[in-house]
């Protein structure tokens, strides 16, 4: 694939518009980014994470989930509706408590029922010490919990959902199983794990939530906006692939996607360049931090660098080519822009 066809892919899987063969290519590279093997992804998880938007998600759940009751409900709810199909397809993906208030008040005739696990069968682990604490959860995921936070667990994982509360600040390595998403809810967003590593930040109060993603990828929801409704939640949920994270302002209700601070360097590469294009340094960057980098290729047809950027941090590296270049770049949402007068005159 030229590497114009790739950074236009993925373009398109960030907004959603790209076909379903599509997505399932640019969730497989991100699947293996990172990893010494590829994890195999399963159909089912296949249809989970179908979409980016929550209107797709809603449009295939209509059409395409299977009619029956899961053979168990989860450890937070029983469904006994002869309409259930619709809710236990919202509970598969993760949309949480919200979408259930949202359709006992909808549908008529009677009631979703949710039940809440007895507390004996929750653990509440609050960090009080300074340093951060390790934490095996049953199922063989494992938790750094920052200092001065709190994280709520059942003693063992039932049903088809995998779910956590927390407050504070905690890293998540999540054990991969596709039939049962891991959820880790906060005060004010819901994120549903669509892969293996991220940490969430979610302070109390009206400071902003973050979602970082180190490997695979989460899908980042507001609890609010969920709870608004089906429709308004439909623009509400974001997928935040590696090297980008998730910031939700409460006070704004807006859910925004961006590059983290310092991106990291996700698969090998080569950094020395000896009279080489332009294009094809920034295709290394791309590969190497998995971020997609917008430039003009017909005002870089001309040029060539001789460079060596091993030790430098991805916008150490990118500062190196622009001074070399004459050129600039700025961040928008999660891509890099890349701005240059070209070689001609050079």
């Amino acid at each position: 694939m030229k590497q114009t066809d790739l950074r236009d892919l993925l373009h398109r899987y960030q907004q959603g518009t790209c076909t379903p063969e599509e997505k399932q290519i640019v969730e497989d590279w991100y699947d293996v980014l990172g990893h010494e093997r590829e994890i195999n992804i399963t159909r089912q998880e296949q249809e989970t994470i179908k979409a980016a938007l929550w209107a797709r998600i809603a449009q295939d759940t209509f059409e395409n989930h299977d009619t029956s009751l899961p053979a168990k409900a989860s450890s937070w709810t029983v469904w006994r509706r002869p309409g259930r199909w619709a809710a236990a397809a919202l509970v598969a993906l993760g949309i949480g408590l919200g979408a259930q208030q949202v359709l006992t008040t909808r549908q008529s005739g009677p009631g979703l029922t949710a039940t809440t696990a007895p507390a004996s069968r929750w653990v509440v682990h609050i960090n009080r010490t300074n340093a951060p604490e390790q934490l095996a959860l049953p199922d063989g995921s494992h938790v750094l919990l920052s200092p001065r936070s709190q994280l709520k667990y059942p003693r063992a994982f039932t049903g088809g959902r995998r779910i956590v509360t927390l407050t504070g600040e905690a890293f998540f390595d999540v054990y991969h199983d596709a039939s049962r998403p891991f959820l880790v809810y906060t005060q004010k967003v819901v994120t549903r794990v669509l892969g293996t590593s991220f940490l969430v930040q979610a302070p109390v109060g009206a400071q902003p939530v973050v979602v970082q993603v180190k490997t695979g990828r989460v899908r980042v929801t507001p609890r609010a906006t969920a709870e608004a409704g089906v429709a308004a939640a439909l623009p509400g949920s974001v997928v935040v692939l590696p090297n980008q994270q998730a910031v939700y302002k409460p006070d704004e209700h807006a859910l925004e996607r961006e590059l983290v601070a310092q991106p990291v360097q996700l698969v090998a590469q080569s950094f020395a360049f000896d009279d080489r294009p332009v294009t094809e340094v920034l295709a290394a960057l791309e590969k190497a931090y998995g971020v997609v980098i917008e430039y003009d290729a017909n005002s870089l047809a001309s040029c060539t660098v001789t460079l060596n950027l091993r030790d430098e941090s991805l916008y150490g590296k990118l500062n190196v080519l622009s001074k070399a270049l004459g050129a600039s770049y700025s961040t928008a949402d999660t891509h890099i822009l890349f701005r240059s007068p070209g070689c001609a005159t050079r």
